[in-house]
């Protein structure tokens, strides 16, 4: 019965919008066959995914009878999209476009959208779903294009399920089988999320471990928590071995070349995001210039060591000022709403600390029997949180900050469901 509830929730709240958008994809078929895509690497998957369907191999250019990594190509970009691609492309028996490449991006996002508000249905967390399941699909599928950047919002909802669904099985909020499952499918989902965008997988792999310690400094079982978390780490290691199972089964080029975006490079570039005393510009440009200097190939292994050094050698040489980056990038992001009409996301996260930090002070959750708000709220605040830090190190643009809205919509739902009990407690016990 509460799968048929949510479903019928789900259709009466989502269907409308994911049909306008996925319409909307329609509108690049006036230009595929014309003119390329203003991201250069969603030009390399279209390639890519022409070459899995004439000969089979994934990740892989086709030039001139040659096989060519398509790292090569598509220079320190995630190899999850080309990748989805190809499979999509092979099994239809047709070329792909810059058509499919929205529509991949929009179905990533409603698969996001109701796996996360499935899950906190599952969880009987209803209020939360429901704000989610209303307020969302704008959110999510209001948009809509042909880079990577527009599936963000999916991705990092497809990330929150693995540490969710482990903390929910170890507390007794669902079913051993039902959270079996879940945490199984959260494991295939962050492998996805970590193809799709390296960072969104770390951020998964990062809460996920936290809700391991957690857990553990709380006495539940080790052996479970420690087999989760030696398996979350084996999803986020999914790009590399992609890669490497595509050199074993083929004959192809030698790629000089990572084929994942690399942290580094953004740390170092970060840097230049304001202005700096050592004169760094986030820029591609500046990164490959430093890399031509040095000697090496740019996005290699050897220059993204060298980026490591580089970076690490500023906060060395003046901690203060890379502090003082820090901090000015961070305030651009917390004197910011990403949720539009909202308040700064600021306000919106010392509200979320202030209510989850007290909550679970005075130890209310169990008085209101709300176990499941400790662990969404718990989870919602640490993804928060890691979105801040990402704009701290790389750059606090909208573009990047408006997946977190996924969490201010979870955020809202629990806090509303909360006072909600609260009201409902005071009045019984009045």
């Amino acid at each position: 019965m509460r799968a048929l509830v949510f479903f019928l929730f789900a259709a009466l709240l989502v269907w409308g919008q994911f049909q306008r958008t996925y319409a909307d994809s329609e509108r690049y078929g006036h230009y595929a066959d014309l003119m390329p895509s203003d991201w250069k690497a969603t030009n390399v998957w279209l390639a890519a995914a022409d070459c899995a369907l004439e000969r089979g191999v994934w990740l892989a250019v086709c030039e001139q009878g040659k096989l060519v990594p398509m790292s090569e190509r598509a220079i320190a970009d995630d190899p999850g999209h080309a990748l989805l691609l190809a499979l999509w492309s092979v099994t239809t028996r047709r070329h792909a476009d810059l058509i499919d490449v929205a529509r991949l991006n929009t179905l990533t996002d409603t698969l996001g959208l109701l796996t996360l508000a499935g899950l906190l249905f599952a969880l009987r967390a209803y209020t939360a779903s429901i704000v989610l399941l209303w307020k969302g699909p704008i959110e999510y599928l209001g948009w809509m294009g042909t880079s990577p950047h527009w599936a963000y919002v999916g991705l990092v909802s497809l990330a929150a399920v693995l540490p969710m669904a482990l903390a929910a099985r170890e507390m007794g909020l669902l079913s051993r089988r039902a959270a079996n499952l879940w945490i199984a499918a959260g494991i295939v989902f962050l492998g996805v999320a970590t193809l799709m965008r390296e960072s969104i997988g770390m951020m998964g792999l990062m809460v996920t471990a936290a809700v391991v310690i957690v857990l553990l400094v709380r006495r539940f079982r080790p052996a479970p928590l420690l087999l989760v978390g030696m398996l979350a780490v084996l999803a986020f290691t999914t790009p590399r071995w992609v890669v490497m199972a595509r050199d074993a089964a083929f004959e192809i080029q030698k790629a000089e070349r990572l084929s994942t975006h690399g942290l580094s490079h953004t740390l170092y570039l970060g840097l230049g995001f304001v202005e700096n005393k050592w004169g760094i510009r986030y820029d591609d440009d500046y990164g490959e210039d430093i890399a031509g200097k040095a000697g090496v190939v740019w996005c290699s292994p050897e220059y993204f060591r060298l980026m490591w050094q580089l970076y690490l050698g500023r906060w060395a040489e003046d901690p203060a000022e890379v502090a003082r980056i820090y901090v000015e990038k961070a305030w651009m992001l917390l004197g910011t709403p990403t949720l539009y009409p909202g308040p700064p996301f600021g306000i919106v996260l010392a509200i979320a600390l202030v209510h989850f930090l007290s909550a679970t002070a005075f130890g209310a959750w169990h008085r209101l029997d709300f176990g499941q708000g400790l662990v969404i709220e718990g989870v919602a605040v640490a993804f928060a949180g890691l979105f801040l830090a990402q704009a701290m190190a790389a750059l606090p643009s909208h573009n990047y900050a408006m997946p977190v809205n996924a969490f201010v919509l979870v955020l809202l739902g629990v806090i509303v469901e909360f006072f909600a009990r609260a009201l409902l407690a005071i009045r019984r016990a009045w």
